[in-house]
């Protein structure tokens, strides 16, 4: 896709990277980087996913810059995970019209919302993306090879008004395939208390408080009241929102024995609210009433449907992160890489996407847990 205005502007085109093109940007990566380069594999990888945008600039000398832009699915989020413009090129506004270019690409694909990293003593490139309207939103330490530290920024691709900066919160990968909900739980806990500890020893230990034993298969994963609960005994006031009356999970599970046992643990959990006096009435909830929670200073844990962001139809938990007129943000713990960690944290959806994703199975069940 090129851009003849460009072309026209300073005898440049930008267009879509193409194999043919992979020998020039490998050379170019060895011109521009001395470590994290990307390999030719990779970048035969990303001019075929649907999930990239990879555009280069061309000159009569040849590809004279790159940019690389990661998509995530089912949110509204974007990445520039990677741009390179060759020295001879510097100067002359090559990094910002490839910024541009796929500024415009990504809200063709309904992406309001682009993320990068830089490194922390990179003052001219920190520069550049201030200028072209990026605001940093925290920092995220010992992230190059060379352990140097990444500004985090983004911006918003749309001329109304920008989006204020992300308050810093704490992140959690889950160490099992089962224990979102602890990973979420946790996150939740340590922002209101910076002093508690998240790690893996008190992942399980959360896990075995509120597991369900079984689900459709394999492990449990956990249940509201039981996350609800778990919170209580790490020493904070917590409630649980529910648009559903108990029992939640039973009709998940074929199996007549684990259903059994399902039944028994939804009912035990029911006990204990009870002797909590936890409040278990169906509750409607939605945006409004989060919002209002946040600003009282509270934690939100989330029940959401993965369809949306991996066609998983998989019930997974995860932390809300802020809400802005227009977003709700949260943190996910279970990135599909190390290299996409990034792309998990604050992920962005549109509140009405939101309340889709926010709901889980037949029951269209939608639960929360409130932590003060």
């Amino acid at each position: 896709m090129s851009n003849p205005a460009l072309a026209t502007s300073v005898n440049m085109t930008i267009r879509d990277a193409q194999p043919d093109d992979i020998d020039a940007l490998t050379a170019l990566e060895k011109q521009c980087f001395t470590t994290d380069r990307l390999s030719a594999r990779r970048f035969r990888h990303y001019i075929a996913s649907p999930q990239a945008e990879l555009v280069v600039a061309c000159s009569a000398n040849g590809i004279t810059g790159y940019a690389l832009l990661l998509l995530r699915r089912g949110t509204l989020l974007t990445r520039l995970y990677s741009i390179a413009v060759a020295p001879a090129a510097r100067g002359t506004g090559t990094a910002g019209y490839l910024i541009a270019e796929l500024e415009e690409r990504a809200l063709k694909r309904g992406k309001p919302f682009m993320r990068l990293e830089v490194a922390q003593n990179n003052s001219q490139a920190i520069a550049l993306y201030q200028k072209i309207g990026f605001h940093p939103f925290g920092i995220y330490p010992d992230y190059y090879a060379d352990h140097t530290d990444a500004v985090r920024m983004q911006k918003r691709l749309h001329h109304s008004a920008g989006t204020s900066a992300l308050n810093i919160y704490p992140w959690y990968r889950q160490t099992t395939e089962f224990t979102c909900g602890p990973a979420a739980l946790m996150m939740a806990l340590c922002h209101l208390n910076a002093t508690y500890s998240m790690s893996q020893q008190q992942e399980l230990r959360l896990w075995r408080q509120a597991t369900t034993i079984f689900m459709t298969s394999g492990h449990g994963g956990c249940h509201p009241v039981g996350l609800a609960l778990a919170a209580r005994d790490a020493g904070f006031s917590s409630e649980v929102w529910l648009n559903s009356a108990l029992p939640l999970f039973v009709e998940s599970v074929r199996n007549a024995e684990k259903k059994a046992v399902i039944e028994q643990v939804e009912a035990d959990f029911k006990q204990l609210a009870e002797q909590e006096k936890m409040s278990l009435q169906p509750v409607n909830w939605g945006i409004s009433d989060m919002v209002s929670a946040l600003k009282k200073g509270n934690a939100i844990v989330c029940l959401i449907s993965t369809w949306q962001l991996d066609k998983r139809r998989a019930p997974h938990w995860v932390v809300v992160t802020k809400i802005d007129a227009n977003c709700v943000y949260f943190h996910d713990p279970d990135p599909d890489s190390d290299e996409h960690a990034l792309d998990f944290q604050h992920v962005p959806i549109a509140h009405e996407d939101f309340l889709r994703i926010a709901c889980y199975g037949r029951k269209k069940l939608r639960a929360a847990i409130v932590i003060h």
